[in-house]
């Protein structure tokens, strides 16, 4: 296989396309920095399937894309195809030239090709698989690797020699075979749980289906009796209900001539009613006329009385009147003299508050011309209290700097004498630094070189570790597919043994008998067994065994015969199935006759059978005279001489004493007792085996174990020198570092000291001259103080004057204000007074107008109310004529009345009477209308009672004769009642068929919740449990095949890595001694006892060395 060329388009920097054609003897690209190179192999990486962004030195995939440069715009895609020829043989295709591409868009999209055809990158790693040629093969290899496979590890060097031998592609299918391998072993042993489920499920469904099937049946009778009973029902209550119709129809045509007859009489009753209304109308218009009459005489009579009470009254009220006038007079007469001496008081005031405004006025001016002098006064003596402070503060602040500066000269020399001491002080403990951090630095190189050396100790311990961490993974491994097999083994063996204590393959009696029956604490101790579990037959013969016993397989042994008819009775009575029963001390001994065994056949059958003493007399008498032969054929030809033994094969086939030929068989073979005892037998010795198996894979785990804990702790202990030599040579540097800072703080303080001693001089030589100018500035200072001070004596004095001229001010001020308020609030009190004096002038004034007003209208009234009284008089006499004549008339009325009232009352009894019978009409039709609704619930309660419970409608129903009475004789048989059968069969007693129908029904209450879908359950999982078997029978074979191919990939490896690994190993010497002209070199397994997994360690020896 050549590689031929390398095509780029748009990946890195190769934006345009190009191409690199390898000619024969091309074996290397080589040029300066900056060329390129890297991005070509980059590119042959990326093409051969790289996933790494970070291996092509960028962060995403799309950054392989040429991204522009500021002369060049970027490209949408990067490109890059490699081309191989004369590979058809390598590659094991049937193309000469294979040509492999990969495309990447900027948006992620990526798709690789061969020969242009798109494919998976699993595709090409398929193709090169164990032919060099990789993202990572050694065929291609980068500047900087070619001495890689010196400096591997053994066990990474090792797969540089499975890719030149070619079995990388059988590790990888060895390894897809092994995870299959064991995704089938977890399969098998879910599958066995799965079965295990299903099994226990059928046992539960079987019991569920038959009782749906009983629950079926009788619903099934029921509903044939119940629905043409129903009919029957339905079709007398519809002839009731019509008879009931007529009767109702009789009724209405009763009550229309009633309702005539009553209309009739209700036509007199109104007519006499509406006579007797006229003379009631005239009665009411005559007592009217007298109640008018009446109430205008005590009309007239009223208002006589009322004219007479109120004329007092108003003469009263005139006289009263008369004397409020006289009163309010006189008080308006006061009320004038009262305002004429108001008025005159309001005019002093005025003046007097004039007055006193024009002194306040003159009086303010004087203490404004005061205040302004005051203020004056006050602003200079301010001035000079300010320069006054302001000079003193400064000669204060003079003599502080005066005395400061004298006690700094003071404390100076003793500074300077302590200065000097410090800096001998220092001096000294700079040395003794120097020399502590030569010391130190010397114990920190010996520290180094300590860590070193246990670093230099740490590679082998953590090989070690390693190597024994490999082993105890290997014994893990083993020690899991032990585990597998010993759980797989277990949970066969488990159902196994449940299916054989459950009885499974027995009768459906014997099943239940070994359940207990329901009450398992009474039933199961009086049980030996079943007496198939309790013989032994050699495998050979179970077949025949099975053949000759036949139903007597399915007996059930009993401790004694105390329970055997109890237990028949309840088999019967709850109709669990039927069984055999076995009491030993029932069983008789007898003889059997001693005959020749017939040429060519096996044997006795008693003779192939081991039973415990107790039960040999039984398997004499069941198996006495039945030989095993190997087949059919020779049991017959051997029946011919001897006819009147019985024989069986080893095949299953039974031919009896009395020449009948039994066969066949089910496909369940896990149903027979005897070979499901072999299974469990065989389980046992398996399990047994592997179990010891399982203890020494452990044992071997727990001595890798302590190797592992022992390198683990070696490694531990050497990492923990390692790590306090490091901590130890930390420390040491950190105390290094300290001192050093150390001496450099003390140089620093040498020098701040040496510092401090100069500037101490130089302000010793300054301070004198600033005292001198300090002292004079402050002289000055002096004397502008006592100058201020002088003239603030002046100013205070003239200040105080201005002060007590204003304070005299101000009290003037302050009386004439107070003069000026009290005249101010005498006036508008005076103004307050007059006002109320004034409206009380117009309010008497007002009350003497009204009530002189008052009077002359009451005077008028008493004249009108004196004339109303006589004409009031007068009316009374004539209304009183009238009155009289109205009442004759009333009572001449009030006679005629009475006999149109007792005409009227003569009609109504007649018309009651009419009533009474209509209304017993009424009852009569509404007991029928009862009737009816009665009879009409019924069918509807019949009708919805079939369409709820057999979705039947009895309208539309047909009944079937023939199914009703052949329904009603099988009823009528199980109940063994034939005596009744001929009577109901002819319609004859509907109490007995009542009586059936609710016996079945009570049959249904009694069953309980059924579940109808479990006939369709059960079926569905006897065809799962068919399935489930089957898919177990196909994961083992599935298993064996795996396990072949694994076996056939490790002897296929392991030849080839032999083979190539010694043609290797040839070729490295003779290219070692030519390249070094001499010397000795070699290629060694470590573990040559295991070749497929052993790492490869180069041992090298040039001339003149020695190792």
């Amino acid at each position: 296989m050549h590689l031929q060329s390398l095509e780029l388009f748009g990946f890195k920097s190769f934006a345009d396309k190009t191409v690199f054609n390898f000619h024969e003897g091309v074996t290397a690209i080589v040029g300066p920095n900056g060329c390129g190179k890297s991005n070509v192999l980059d590119a042959v990486r990326w093409v051969l399937g790289e996933q790494s962004a970070k291996a092509l030195r960028g962060g995403e995939m799309a950054d392989v894309i040429f991204n522009g440069t500021d002369s060049r715009k970027p490209v949408g895609y990067a490109e890059v195809s490699l081309t191989f020829t004369d590979c058809a043989t390598e590659l094991g295709v049937d193309w000469h030239e294979v040509r492999v591409s990969r495309r990447v868009y900027r948006d992620g999209l990526s798709e690789y090709l061969l020969n242009k055809t798109v494919c998976r990158l699993k595709d090409i790693q398929a193709l090169f698989a164990d032919t060099g040629v990789g993202r990572s093969a050694y065929s291609i290899m980068e500047q900087g690797r070619i001495d890689q496979i010196l400096s591997s590890r053994p066990e990474d060097r090792r797969a540089v020699f499975e890719e030149a031998a070619g079995i990388t592609k059988y590790k990888g299918q060895k390894r897809e075979a092994l995870r299959k391998l064991e995704a089938t072993e977890a399969n098998l042993l879910r599958l066995g749980d799965i079965i295990k489920e299903v099994k226990r499920q059928i046992g539960s469904l079987q019991r569920q289906a038959g009782k749906a099937r009983r629950y079926q049946a009788l619903m099934g009778d029921l509903q044939v009796l119940d629905t043409h009973h129903s009919r029957a029902q339905l079709d007398s209550l519809g002839a009731e209900l019509e008879t009931s119709r007529a009767a109702t129809g009789r009724f209405d045509e009763q009550q229309r001539t009633t309702e005539r007859e009553i209309e009739e009489q209700e036509n007199a009753v109104a007519a006499q009613r509406a006579k007797l209304e006229e003379v009631d109308a005239r009665i009411n218009e005559a007592r009217t006329d007298v109640q008018r009459l009446q109430n205008q005489i005590a009309s007239h009579r009223n208002r006589i009385d009322f004219n007479h009470e109120r004329a007092q009254e108003l003469s009263a009220l005139i006289e009263r009147y008369e004397r409020d006038i006289t009163a309010a007079e006189a008080k308006l007469a006061q009320q004038e003299s009262e305002i004429h001496d108001t008025d005159a008081l309001l005019k002093e005031t005025d003046r007097l508050l004039a007055t006193k405004k024009t002194e306040l006025a003159e009086a303010i001016e004087r203490a404004g011309e005061v205040r302004r002098e005051r203020q004056a006064q006050d602003q200079a003596l301010q001035t000079l209290e300010l320069s006054i402070a302001k000079a003193e503060n400064r000669l204060d602040d003079l003599e502080a700097e005066i005395a400061g500066i004298t006690t700094r000269r003071s404390a100076t020399a003793p500074r300077l004498a302590e200065l000097e001491a410090s800096l001998g002080a220092a001096a000294s403990a700079r040395n003794q630094l120097a020399e502590r951090l030569e010391a130190i630095r010397a114990t920190a190189t010996e520290q180094s070189q300590n860590v070193q050396e246990l670093t230099a100790k740490l590679p082998a311990a953590e090989e070690e570790v390693a190597s024994q961490q490999q082993a105890l993974r290997d014994a893990d491994a083993d020690l899991l597919v032990g585990e597998r097999a010993v759980a797989e083994r277990q949970s066969r063996l488990e159902i196994l043994q449940q299916l054989n204590d459950e009885g499974e393959g027995l009768a459906q009696g014997s099943q239940a008998l070994l359940k207990g029956l329901g009450d398992p604490e009474r039933f199961l101790p009086a049980l030996a067994g079943a007496f198939a579990s309790l013989i032994e037959v050699e495998e050979k013969f179970i077949p025949a065994i099975e053949a000759a016993l036949g139903r007597n397989l399915h007996a059930i042994v009993l401790q004694d015969d105390a329970l055997a008819a109890e237990i028949i009775s309840k088999l019967t009575n709850q109709k669990l199935g039927q069984t055999a029963l076995i009491a030993p001390e029932l069983l008789r001994s007898t003889a059997m006759e001693e005959r020749p065994l017939p040429k060519g056949a096996l044997g006795w059958a008693t003779e192939k059978v081991q039973a415990p003493p107790e039960l040999q007399a039984l398997v004499r008498q069941l198996l006495g005279g039945i030989v095993f032969v190997d087949d059919l054929a020779e049991a017959r030809e051997l029946k011919k001489q001897a006819p009147e033994i019985a024989f069986a094969t080893v095949t299953g086939e039974f031919i009896s004493a009395q020449g009948v030929i039994y066969g066949g068989r089910v496909s369940e073979e896990s149903s027979s007792l005897f070979a499901r005892k072999a299974q469990i037998s065989l389980l046992g010795a398996e399990l047994r085996r592997f179990l010891e198996t399982r203890e020494n894979l452990r044992s071997r785990r727990e001595a890798g174990e302590r190797a592992h804990k022992s390198a683990t702790e070696h490694l531990e202990e050497i990492r923990g020198h390692q790590q306090q030599a490091r901590a130890e040579h930390s420390a040491t540097a950190l105390e290094v570092a300290a001192r050093e800072r150390e001496l450099h703080e003390t140089n620093r303080r040498a020098d701040a000291i040496e510092w401090e001693k100069t500037t101490l001089d130089q302000q010793l030589a300054t301070s004198a001259e600033r005292i001198a100018h300090l002292e004079s500035e402050a002289t000055d200072f002096r004397e502008t103080c006592e100058t201020n001070h002088e003239q603030r004596t002046a100013t205070e004095s003239a200040a105080e004057a201005a002060r007590l001229r204003d304070t005299e001010l101000i009290e003037q001020l302050n009386e004439l204000r107070l003069a000026v308020a009290t005249e101010r609030q005498r006036h508008e009190g005076l103004r307050s007074q007059r006002q109320p004096m004034t409206a009380r002038q117009a309010e008497l004034a007002e009350v003497i107008a009204t009530r002189r007003s008052d009077i002359a209208a009451y005077q008028s009234r008493r004249e009108q109310q004196a004339i109303e009284t006589a004409a009031a008089e007068e009316s009374i006499a004539a209304d009183g004529a009238e009155l009289t004549v109205a009442e004759a008339a009333v009572n001449e009325i009030t006679a005629t009345r009475a006999a149109r009232l007792a005409e009227v009352n003569t009609l109504e009894s007649e018309l009651r009477a009419d009533r009474k019978s209509l209304s017993d009409l009424h009852d009569a039709r509404s007991k029928e209308e009862v009737r009816q609704t009665q009879v009409q619930l019924k069918i509807e309660n019949i009708v919805e009672h079939a369409m709820r419970r057999y979705q039947i409608d009895l309208g539309d129903f047909a009944p079937d004769r023939y199914s009703f009475n052949k329904t009603l004789r099988a009823q009528l048989k199980r109940n063994q009642k034939p005596e009744d059968e001929n009577a109901l069969a002819s319609d004859g007693d509907e109490e007995q068929l009542i009586e059936i129908i609710a016996d079945l029904t009570r049959q249904l209450d009694n069953m309980g919740p059924v579940n109808l879908d479990a006939v369709h359950e059960y079926d569905e999982l006897e065809e799962r449990h068919t399935f489930l078997e089957t898919q177990n029978n196909d994961l083992t074979n599935s298993r064996r095949e795996l396990l072949d191919v694994i076996a056939r990939i490790n002897q296929t490896t392991e030849k080839l890595f032999a083979e190539t690994f010694a043609q290797v190993r040839i070729n490295f010497r003779e290219m070692f001694a030519e390249l070094f002209g001499g010397g000795r070199a070699d290629l060694a397994l470590l573990d040559e006892n295991d070749a497929l997994n052993s790492g490869i360690d180069i041992i090298a020896k040039p001339p003149g060395k020695q190792l």
